[in-house]
């Protein structure tokens, strides 16, 4: 198992740098994961391809939590008791690849590839991890690879870069006051994952949500510096 330091010593790739790997399908990343996180625009790729709503999605093959350090919602695919398995993966392959490839989760599209960011520099950088499994019968760029996947770099720094932030504020909000976390968490998941109608362009939503969400953990924030008291005060 390599540890952060590892990732970060891995040679990195640009766009247009190419790298030789391919899927076989042998369910070997499926197995053994507690760590396939979601961004929103997964769960709503995987909602419109799945043709259900997106808390049908969350509530059937979901579950979310407070993040330890982060203090927001995470949302990660619950996986199987048995081997701890992802509940999409089958004898034949990844079910939601097979309906299409853009259904993937972020984490599961990227492999073999990893993404990282760098304190003070825009987007993100990608390393090849390394692999046990697939074949190098294949060559493609870094481009290419996000395209088949449909894996928008805006987005995914946006979301980034924006849950940095109100990750930032509520840290500072629960250090100044004694917020009923539950209530608050109930809201940012829903800002941030669930308020979102699937036959409507998805970015748009996508930044109104997560300034809705910056915009709450702001006045939690400030609302700490003040002394707390409300509704949302336990």
């Amino acid at each position: 198992m390599l540890e952060v330091q590892d990732y970060l010593n891995l040679p990195k790739l640009g766009m247009e740098d190419s790298f030789a790997f391919t899927c076989v399908r042998c369910g070997r990343c499926c197995r053994n994961r507690e760590d396939i996180l979601l961004t929103s625009f997964d769960l709503f790729k995987m909602a419109k391809h799945l043709n259900m709503k997106i808390d049908e999605v969350m509530e059937q093959y979901c579950e979310s939590y407070e993040g330890e350090t982060s203090k927001v919602p995470v949302v990660r695919i619950k996986p199987r008791e048995y081997r701890k398995t992802c509940p999409f993966a089958t004898k034949d392959g990844c079910k939601l690849h097979k309906i299409h490839p853009t259904a993937k989760p972020s984490v599961c599209a990227l492999f073999p590839l990893g993404r990282l960011t760098v304190f003070g520099e825009e987007g993100f950088k990608y390393f090849l991890q390394p692999a046990t499994c697939g074949n190098k019968n294949q060559s493609q760029t870094v481009r290419e690879w996000l395209d088949e996947f449909g894996l928008k770099e805006h987005i995914a720094t946006m979301w980034h870069k924006k849950m940095g932030e109100i990750s930032m504020l509520m840290r500072k909000a629960y250090e100044k006051a004694n917020f009923n976390r539950m209530d608050i968490n109930a809201i940012l998941l829903l800002t941030l994952y669930v308020f979102y109608d699937l036959e409507q362009d998805f970015e748009p939503q996508f930044e109104r949500n997560l300034d809705k969400a910056l915009e709450i953990a702001s006045h939690l924030a400030s609302v700490g510096e003040e002394g707390a008291d409300g509704e949302l005060v336990s």
